[in-house]
């Protein structure tokens, strides 16, 4: 079970697993062994007042939005390991489709929530995502 989910993504898909967390924690009975899921909002400094970051558990700021940092894999990997996450939540998106940042979260033990890296890079391969349809 997780503890705490960085969430690489923003908007109506950050907001749509903060609530899913919400409801999984409010569903907990009284003196579940189960433990609490906090969110944490990885966001950029322009991002800092978005309504994902105020309603996440947390907050990181990765940067300056103008230096891409949701594509820098050495800033996520810092934020992912400063922040206490044991999973990763990318949504869908530029991230969601990069096979390399789910094999940065396999090096660092942070589990990402989502397909492997290996189905990503099948599956991204139009010829190959025919064969393995087929």
């Amino acid at each position: 079970m997780f503890t705490r989910i960085a969430i690489v993504n923003r908007g109506e898909a950050a907001m749509r697993l903060i609530h899913a967390v919400r409801d999984r924690n409010a569903s907990r009975g009284p003196g579940s062994a189960e433990p609490r899921v906090e969110t944490v909002a990885l966001h950029t400094t322009g991002e800092r007042r978005a309504m994902f970051v105020r309603e996440a558990d947390r907050a990181y700021d990765l940067g300056p939005a103008a230096d891409r940092p949701y594509l820098d894999h050495a800033v996520l990997e810092r934020a992912l390991r400063e922040t206490g996450a044991d999973a990763a939540w990318v949504g869908w998106g530029f991230v969601a489709e990069d096979p390399a940042f789910a094999d940065l979260c396999a090096r660092i033990g942070v589990t990402f929530i989502g397909p492997s890296p290996e189905a990503m890079r099948k599956l991204g391969d139009k010829i190959g995502s025919k064969l393995i349809a087929e």
